[in-house]
């Protein structure tokens, strides 16, 4: 073993990019992490080979010294003694058997990097060609993260610096190979024919190599609710990861194993733990509904609202919270409705409902609704939603997107609508977590009396204050468009999921990436189905990769469809 004395290094801190763990939630400690080495050959050299020397002490690693390159002057060689006294010296540390799992990298996702320590190493930097990407306590393993071909295409030369507290360090190197597929490229697709009379995707969200799927089928004259999970090939039947259940299976309401329902939203916790949202039609009257499932899809709680309700989004946060935005009826004929966000516990204790409505609307004319949810990198949640605002200059309504933050369980701290700085009218429908705090998006519309003012697609990016952290993005589309998923990669890319009007062809899925208002539109997937109808996406979910739904028409009917693609 050599074991190498270093200088101190200067450490760039980085956990916020990576952090120790396994993937999917599970304990290191029960993953049986394989030990095999990345591919390395002993003795070779040159880029992708792994490189050693002569001091290397496993296949594919470097000692700090074999490193660099030179010895001298820094290598240990006094067998633990000082030269001046003969007495015992402080040894350095040292690093042995580093290794990565996957060994090579065919796919996005994380790889987890573990190695030996001295039990005198307290903390450990990993580090990706050079710079420190995460810092930890020596012997933790780390994360790398496998985010695209163009970032870590051809590979990756990985090192682990571990340190003493007299900061003398040790390091050892290895080399994974990559090769990853395009961001944006199709992993799986997955129709569903003969899914009742007509089906239809709404929500969706991942859960490790799976992916959640949330929608209706009309089957004998009911709306039936379905939660479906889709394993990593984009199967759900006759599968060990996948199944498929319906609401009047798993409900526990007598009036909903007749009634219609809707799933609008999902979210899963780190436990895998499901909850789905929306809303049900009982006796022609609304109710917003809540369920909470286990990993496995088996119901755990259910929340059937009181009439007059509305559920369209949530989300949870670390602590188990679920918060749940929509709305409350105030008025019928028409119908008038205020925005409302709950927040449920795991255990299903209420907090709420915050109401959310335009003070000086004492005659209750003005509607507010909840659409979407997005837990941010501090804890706050953000909740995003459209409102009416009434214009004293002419005299009309117009459309406005709206957002709260929340910290606790349901405190507001803070608010912000729209000045309709890009259109007369604008909406939110989709929001997620961002680098800059949250990114929203809907439409904006200009008076809608006139026939050529189309809705166009309209991405904002607000810091966690609701400050504008990004200039708002007006999506140009050839006809009306709205975006209805909203998320981002792992690299800070804003990945839109839109339904667009194509002229001749109807409605048309796309899914793009955007970077802020100038950068240009990266086109992931412009689907126009066999059938040239009605093609829709309608949920968006991202992290290594993107799952998505919606609907496909196939034969004059509505398809559910779902996919994966590499964000």
């Amino acid at each position: 073993m050599i074991r190498t004395v270093r200088r101190p290094l200067l450490v760039i801190h980085a956990a916020a990019l990576l952090t120790p763990g396994c993937f999917d939630g599970a304990d290191l400690a029960a993953c049986s992490i394989s030990m095999t080495y990345c591919e390395a050959d002993a003795g070779s050299t040159g880029e992708g080979a792994g490189s050693t020397s002569g001091s290397s002490s496993g296949p594919g690693i470097m000692t700090s010294d074999a490193f660099t390159g030179s010895g001298s002057g820094d290598t240990d060689t006094s067998g633990g003694t000082s030269p001046s006294t003969g007495e015992p010296s402080d040894p350095p540390p040292w690093i042995e058997d580093l290794a990565c799992d996957p060994p090579e990298a065919f796919e996005v996702g994380p790889t987890v990097v573990t190695y030996k320590a001295s039990a005198d190493a307290v903390e450990a930097d990993l580090l990706d060609d050079g710079v420190v990407i995460a810092t930890g306590p020596a012997g933790a393993p780390f994360v790398f993260p496998v985010t695209s071909g163009p970032t870590n295409n051809p590979g990756s030369n990985l090192s682990v610096v571990v340190r003493d507290p007299a900061g003398q360090t040790a390091e050892a190197s290895i080399y994974q190979p990559s090769l990853i597929k395009d961001p944006g490229s199709t992993v799986w697709t997955t129709l569903e024919p003969n899914d009742g009379q007509f089906s239809s995707g709404g929500a969706v969200a991942l859960d490790g190599n799976n992916a959640i799927g949330a929608g209706v089928r009309w089957e004998n004259n009911q709306i039936l609710a379905t939660l479906r999970r889709y394993d990593k090939s984009g199967t759900w039947i006759a599968t060990s990861d996948g199944w498929t259940q319906q609401h009047t299976d798993w409900t526990q309401r007598a009036e909903l194993k007749t009634g219609h329902l809707g799933l609008n939203a999902l979210a899963v916790d780190a436990e895998g733990n499901i909850v789905a949202v929306g809303t049900a039609q009982v006796d022609g009257e609304p109710r917003m509904y809540v369920a909470r499932f286990g990993s496995g899809g088996g119901l755990i709680w259910e929340v059937l609202g009181p009439i007059g309700t509305e559920a369209r989004g949530t989300g949870i946060t670390k602590d188990g919270s679920i918060y749940v935005a929509g709305g409350v009826r105030v008025a019928k004929g028409p119908d008038v409705w205020d925005m409302a966000t709950w927040v449920y516990g795991p255990d299903k204790q209420a907090f709420g409902p915050d109401i959310f409505k335009d003070l000086e609307d004492e005659l209750e004319d003005y509607s507010e609704h909840g659409r979407a949810v997005a837990v941010l990198a501090s804890g706050r949640v953000a909740v995003a939603g459209t409102r009416e605002v009434w214009s004293p200059v002419t005299n009309k309504l117009y459309l406005r997107g709206v957002v709260l933050i929340y910290e606790g369980k349901g405190k507001r701290v803070h608010e912000w609508t729209s000045s309709g700085d890009k259109m007369v009218n604008d909406t939110i429908f989709a929001a997620a977590p961002a680098r800059t705090g949250v990114v929203l998006c809907g439409y904006a519309q200009n008076e809608t009396n006139i026939p050529a003012n189309k809705p166009q697609i309209l991405i904002r990016w607000l810091g966690e204050d609701l400050s504008e952290a990004k200039a708002p993005r007006l999506e140009s589309t050839p006809d009306a468009s709205t975006c209805y998923g909203v998320g981002t990669n792992m690299e800070g890319a804003t990945i839109v999921g839109a339904t667009v009007h194509e002229n001749l062809d109807g409605d048309n899925a796309w899914i793009f990436a955007v970077e802020d208002a100038a950068s240009p539109r990266v086109d992931y997937m412009k689907r126009n189905g066999m059938s040239g109808g009605q093609d829709r996406v309608l949920g968006l979910a991202c992290e290594y990769m993107c799952a998505w739904t919606g609907s496909e028409e196939v034969d004059g009917a509505a398809q559910w469809i779902m996919g994966m693609i590499r964000g």
